[in-house]
């Protein structure tokens, strides 16, 4: 597994140390050894791991430097892309949100055998963890790989966010008319599109796609909505 992570970070131009291809082992193993027993991901061949979550997820690193900032993962699931990105961002600290328990406790173990110091987990929706003063407008970053339209996702991410903040969502290739649909949703919750990057996960044909909205003021108390609106009545 080691062997061909670094072989296909390097074609992306991103080199890993021993340290962190040991991280990513351990990484991967008990995702392995714990998607037997709870269900993480549907996908399980060691070269889909390697490509489709672990690649996918560091890919950013060749658009935006995350480095020494502080990130907030919403919806993290079995950890994408959070923790791929903390075991190569270990400067940058961490939060990973998640509503179901089981995933955190597995995130937890996660997080103490690749010994990642930089990483909280948090247990909560992003509708109630938004309203928290512990976490609202704390962070620099808010990345979410979460599959949902890009207006429900503006609203669960960009409250968590600093003025000036960015938001990355992580897209499949065709995302502009979600990014058109927003247009609603950026100016209720003082966003703004900035940019879009496109790239093909290499060895997969897959096209991807990097998301960036600008946080430019301030957020109304009243989002995000209570839990279920967002989704079942975007803005």
């Amino acid at each position: 597994m080691k062997e061909l992570l670094y072989s296909s970070a390097e074609k992306i131009g991103i080199t890993l140390s021993d340290i962190q291809l040991e991280q990513f082992k351990i990484y991967y193993d008990l995702l392995i050894d714990t998607n037997k027993v709870m269900n993480l991901t549907s996908i399980t061949e060691e070269k889909d791991v390697v490509y489709k979550h672990f690649i996918d997820s560091i890919a950013l690193e060749n658009y935006i430097n995350i480095s020494k900032g502080k990130v907030i993962d919403i919806g993290t699931g079995a950890g994408f892309p959070g923790i791929p990105l903390a075991i190569l961002y270990n400067d940058a600290d961490f939060t990973l949100m998640d509503s179901l328990n089981k995933r955190i406790q597995f995130l937890n173990r996660v997080v103490k055998e690749c010994n990642l110091d930089n990483v909280e987990t948090v247990h909560s929706r992003a509708e109630d963890l938004g309203h928290d003063v512990s976490y609202r407008e704390k962070y620099d970053y808010c990345v979410s790989r979460a599959v949902a339209n890009i207006s429900v996702l503006l609203e669960y991410c960009i409250p968590f966010l600093k003025k000036g903040g960015k938001f990355i969502s992580y897209k499949s290739g065709k995302a502009d008319s979600e990014i058109i649909q927003s247009t609603n949703a950026q100016k209720k919750l003082s966003c703004e599109f900035d940019i879009s990057y496109s790239f093909e996960i290499p060895e997969t044909g897959i096209s991807r796609k990097f998301v960036i909205f600008d946080k430019t003021g301030y957020v109304s108390k009243q989002y995000p909505r209570q839990a279920g609106k967002p989704k079942k009545n975007p803005l």
